[in-house]
């Protein structure tokens, strides 16, 4: 009998594989010779690690799909993710694991270009990632938003073509595609237009069978957090 229990004990403390989407979205999450890299992939495995908790990645080639994905239970979550309305009636978003920096990019010799003059919003020409939060933002603000690619290091090519005057997209992102591309920094100018938390979403339904995962995730963030911060201590010293 008392076999027969601590079986019991041991099989309810089996817990199903975390299911989780990450957008190809360098340098947070991409992959590069057939391997996960990326800032934002180090980050969610250091987390889960610290969770014992087992996962599985689907890379998705956009934001989109990853939505989509969840709406159709195909799986339980995604990282790293900025926040919006209609990711959040479908699951919950979590302590922020790192911050992006929504930036306007545009050719250096477009001289006349202001993204904060009330002109560029009403007759500039823009994009971002298509069906992105920032690409969504962009058409609830209403700018003038041109059909965006499905892969962001493509937003390059319409703005060096001049199909675009402007695009949006994380500092960091932009960066990594220009060096990626040998593009020369020069040619461009940057202005960041907002800085938003990039965490991880879980989605309502798993935490329907797993109330306390949250409270859990958000514990193990701020412990991704404090190792960071004397990783730094350390590096300084």
């Amino acid at each position: 009998m008392m076999l027969a229990l601590l079986a019991d004990a041991a099989w309810a403390e089996v817990k199903p594989v975390l299911r989780m989407a990450m957008p190809e979205y360098p340098p947070y999450t991409y992959v590069q010779d057939g391997q996960y890299q990326g800032e934002g992939y180090d980050a969610f495995v250091f987390i889960m690690r610290h969770l014992q908790r087992e996962f599985e990645i689907l890379l998705v080639p956009n934001y989109g799909r990853a939505v989509t994905d969840l709406q159709n239970n195909l799986i339980d979550g995604l990282f790293l993710a900025s926040e919006n309305a209609e990711r959040n009636s479908m699951a919950v978003f979590s302590d922020p694991v790192s911050v992006t920096r929504w930036t306007w990019v545009w050719l250096t010799d477009n001289t006349q270009l202001r993204p904060d003059s009330p002109r560029f919003h009403d007759d500039a020409v823009v994009s971002a990632q298509l069906n992105s939060n920032i690409y969504l933002w962009l058409r609830q603000q209403g700018y003038q938003v041109a059909g965006g690619p499905n892969n962001i290091r493509d937003l390059f090519r319409l703005l060096n073509a001049r199909r675009v005057d402007a695009i949006m997209l994380p500092e960091q992102t932009a960066l990594t595609v220009i060096s990626d591309n040998n593009y020369a920094r020069a040619n461009y100018q940057f202005k960041v237009e907002r800085e938003l938390p990039f965490a991880i979403y879980i989605s309502k339904s798993f935490l329907a069978l797993e109330p306390n995962f949250m409270a859990a995730l958000n514990q193990a963030i701020a412990h991704y957090h404090q190792s960071e911060a004397v990783m730094l201590k350390d590096d300084q010293q």
